[in-house]
């Protein structure tokens, strides 16, 4: 059943934590007004479509019932076509003109869906490039005005997500640009202010790169190469976990060499950054990554294999629990300032390895000695021998 307008004002109303009265007052109208098109018994007067859209930052189509997926197609269309037309200038036109004509190509097509989040994103992409223009261009006296203008309309369309939209992908381009844009006007704190906002290691923004580089445009820059340090353990993890999701798929569909390859290939990565300074790297990979390589190989019938990764889990194991009740700061340039900070019982051995070796693929190498000999290390791991 399609919801009525008043339905649509109460969802986006509740969506956005505001109240009645809240909503009201944003509008300069009564709350009564705002109740009334709520239960039905009113509409807003057509000069209200535009301000509340503006408060909910949703497009007025959204106001009226329409799901949006024609506009979002056109959008997407618009902002294929403009990479296009932006990488390819007709041969003798000046590049300043043309990034100036394609960013205002994409503020007419804001003037029809002003408070699209994808398009004002890109928007802030496209007006960031032409302010450097603006900035390094000789072609241009007096300047000053014009940069001044895109700045504030960098600021405004930037307000319109950060203020309205949920979307952490548009949120980290808002905060991106912003921390661009007060970098090249010289006001660092605001910079890291803006960086700061960033989800950690986002694929879509360097909320990471930039904290540290405000933080280093300020003097901070032992805060700044901790940062970057960080921002090597965020890419660890990321890669990380994208390799074992990717593994774990492949091994669903009962390919096994595909998922070996990458569930093989973090523990690879591992040694070659750590090399033998094991004992002064905090970072740990979890022990699962040897687990499943054991259980790839025994799919594989490569049983030796298997207890290869069997024994690395354990001695594995046994640097992260030496590591785990000691407070340490790595000394490897490239990792510095990490540290780790645990309590002397955060650590419990109790059903760390045990549970890995009980899997039934295991069974066929049971009476192994070499396997029994892997078991019992593992044993004796828990037992704090």
């Amino acid at each position: 059943m399609n919801e009525t307008m008043g339905q649509i004002i109460r969802r986006l109303r509740k969506e956005r934590n505001l109240t009645q009265e809240e909503l009201a007052e944003q509008l300069n109208i009564t709350y009564q007004a705002v109740s009334r098109w709520e239960s039905g018994t009113g509409l807003p007067d057509i000069s209200q479509i535009l301000p509340l859209s503006n408060v909910f930052g949703v497009t007025t189509d959204v106001l009226f019932g329409k799901d949006g997926t024609n506009g979002e197609e056109t959008v997407e269309s618009f902002i294929r076509e403009t990479e296009k037309k932006i990488c390819n200038p007709p041969e003798g036109v000046d590049s300043f003109a043309w990034r100036k004509e394609c960013t205002e190509d994409v503020q007419k097509m804001l003037e029809v869906d002003p408070n699209n989040y994808k398009l004002l994103a890109y928007s802030l992409g496209h007006i960031s490039c032409l302010l450097d223009e603006y900035r390094y261009s000789d072609k241009m006296k007096d300047k000053t005005e014009e940069i001044q203008k895109w700045e504030n309309e960098s600021i405004r369309q930037a307000n319109i997500i950060l203020n309205h939209c949920t979307n952490s992908r548009y949120l980290n381009e808002a905060n991106k640009w912003m921390a661009v844009l007060y970098k090249d006007m010289g006001n660092y704190v605001k910079m890291l202010e803006y960086a700061e906002k960033i989800t950690v290691f986002d694929p879509y923004a360097e909320g990471g790169d930039l904290q540290a580089e405000a933080l280093n445009l300020l003097g901070r820059k032992d805060e700044g190469r901790r940062e970057r340090a960080k921002n090597i353990y965020n890419a660890l993890d990321y890669l990380h976990d994208q390799l074992f999701m990717i593994g774990k798929s492949w091994r669903t569909e009962g390919k096994f060499e595909e998922a070996y390859a990458c569930h093989r290939l973090f523990p690879d990565i591992y040694d070659l950054i750590v090399g033998e300074r094991k004992d002064e790297m905090p970072f740990c990979s979890p022990h699962y990554d040897y687990e499943h390589c054991a259980i790839i190989c025994m799919n594989m019938k490569r049983h030796e294999e298997a207890m290869d990764w069997l024994e690395k889990m354990v001695k594995h194991e046994r640097i992260k629990a030496k590591n785990f009740n000691v407070i340490t700061e790595t000394k490897i340039p490239y990792l510095y300032g990490k540290t780790m900070h645990f309590s002397a019982n955060s650590y419990d051995k109790k059903d760390t390895l045990l549970p890995s070796f009980a899997y039934d693929v295991f069974d066929s190498i049971r009476e192994n000695e070499r396997f029994k000999a892997i078991l019992a290390d593992a044993e004796a791991f828990e037992q704090g021998n």
